[in-house]
């Protein structure tokens, strides 16, 4: 019982469901702080642990899984930069915009947020983003600004140029950026995090809520509305858009970029509704097989592929619809509870790998996600989502020779999709 335990004081300090990032995940992190305390006896150091937040915070930093880059996800700061011009610069001259990145990692996105401000004229004294992490190694990290390679994905690379200096193999971020971020090692759950806070006219909360229960998440939530300016913008994960429904805020009309503004009186004629009541692209579909990207939990529906005869009732079938329908509506942790228990019952159900290798790619673990969407490709080989993630999570891990012939069974899978789809 010492790994629940365990889990419980992640859960207690941090919110973790422990579901998110699966059990290996925490039992590998135990082990290597163990190993770095030199501790033999999995019961002392939970004694350790109950004692020395030191040491609970260490672990944190060992489970967490820091996978960011600049400019992850353009079209967040793409919809923010429009937002700048079209919005902001126009009748704020000389007022001071405040902005929230929680969490901020190493200080990727902080400092592409203050290369936006940049490059749209905004200088620093009239912008100020409070960047904050649950992590001191990811806040020491950040305040360091230098960066490697992995950093720096995708094109264009141009903002390279203007805002770093090369240092060997590595990149040095500009003063001049540093200079519209304030750093601080903080937990958005604790009490405290609101006191003494104005509120911000922009927050990014990307990829923070995933991790946490129900109840959690609506803590989280209530403390992020309370913090935002009654004009401002809510930037959330692509899978926690759900997460707001019901709440006083629409959707900006920027494609992905997974944007929010509180409500208007012209808002509130168009408000804003969950995915659960738009209409799914179904897995096995010419719109889904020619999707350049993979697609959040909100735009894909399982194909079911077990039957009645198989199991003697619909029991399968139903916690498979359940736990899709959890993910969709944000509730990844429960979700992977349902996968994990139906995969323990019969596992031989591909889309319970597939859900859960992008539960676990969400949360950043890139190596457990592999392993469960090869499973899912194993059990359906034609299983054209998986394909495409499989892809990309092999073409970030540096494995571009697996990428490629992942992207290129997806392409074929798309064509024979397709070609399905209109007969």
């Amino acid at each position: 019982m010492t790994l629940p335990s365990i889990a419980q004081l992640l859960k207690d300090r941090m919110g973790l469901h422990s579901s998110t990032v699966g059990s290996s995940t925490i039992q590998h992190a135990i082990e290597q702080r163990m190993r770095d305390c030199s501790i033999a006896d999995i019961h002392d150091y939970r004694k350790i642990l109950s004692l020395s937040d030191t040491e609970l915070d260490a672990l944190i930093d060992t489970v967490i899984i820091p996978e960011t880059w600049f400019f992850r996800d353009r079209n967040p700061f793409d919809a923010f930069k429009q937002w700048l011009q079209e919005a902001w610069l126009p009748g704020h001259a000389g007022s001071t915009l405040r902005i929230l990145s929680v969490p901020c990692s190493s200080g990727e996105e902080p400092y592409t947020l203050a290369m936006c401000l940049s490059d749209s004229g905004i200088p620093p004294r009239n912008a100020h983003i409070d960047a904050v992490d649950i992590s001191y190694t990811n806040i020491e990290k950040a305040i360091e600004g230098e960066y490697g390679r992995n950093s720096f994905r995708g094109k264009p690379l141009d903002y390279r140029d203007r805002h770093f200096q090369a240092c060997g193999d590595r990149y040095r971020i500009n003063n001049t950026i540093r200079e519209y971020v304030s750093f601080k090692q903080a937990n958005l759950l604790d009490g405290s995090f609101s006191r003494n806070r104005a509120p911000y006219h922009v927050i990014f909360c990307r990829n923070l809520l995933i991790y946490f229960d129900r109840a959690t998440q609506d803590t989280a939530i209530d403390r992020l509305q309370a913090l935002l300016h009654p004009d401002g913008l809510l930037f959330l994960g692509h899978s926690e858009t759900a997460l707001l429904f019901n709440r006083e805020f629409t959707p900006l009309k920027n494609p992905r970029c997974f944007g929010f503004s509180r409500y208007t009186a012209a808002a509130k004629k168009e408000p804003y509704t969950s995915a659960r009541s738009r209409q799914h692209t179904r897995r096995h579909t010419a719109a889904s097989a020619g999707s350049p990207e993979p697609l959040p939990f909100s735009d894909i529906s399982p194909a079911v592929t077990v039957t009645t005869a198989s199991t003697g009732n619909n029991t399968h079938s139903d916690l498979l619809q359940q736990a899709f329908r959890l993910a969709d509506e944000g509730h990844l942790g429960e979700a992977a509870e349902h996968c994990e228990a139906l995969l323990t019952s019969q596992d031989k159900q591909a889309d319970a790998y597939y859900l859960l290798g992008l539960i676990r790619e969400s949360t950043g673990n890139l190596a457990e996600a592999e392993q469960l969407l090869r499973k899912a490709v194993y059990l359906d080989p034609v299983h054209h989502e998986a394909l495409v993630h499989l892809g990309v999570i092999c073409e970030q891990r540096g494995d571009s020779i697996n990428a490629g012939r992942f992207r290129e069974r997806a392409s074929r899978t798309a064509k024979q999709l397709t070609s399905g789809a209109t007969k």
